[in-house]
């Protein structure tokens, strides 16, 4: 379901950048985490935003 062609604004590349991380995801906007689940770039994982293969290649390719 991922469109590599979705342009992320800056604000979405930084919470993908945190949720690659491992950080506190309290504090990524809900609607960031929202989004990124729908363009498959992570998935929520008993509560928890985690990386799929898609994101981890989104984060490489860089913004």
């Amino acid at each position: 379901m991922t469109d590599s062609t979705a342009a992320l604004g800056a604000d979405e590349f930084a919470s993908l950048t945190e949720i690659g991380k491992g950080k506190a995801q309290g504090d990524i906007p809900q609607a960031h985490g929202e989004r990124l689940v729908n363009l498959g770039y992570v998935i929520r994982r008993l509560g928890e935003l985690e990386l799929t293969s898609s994101g981890t290649r989104r984060l490489a390719a860089g913004q």
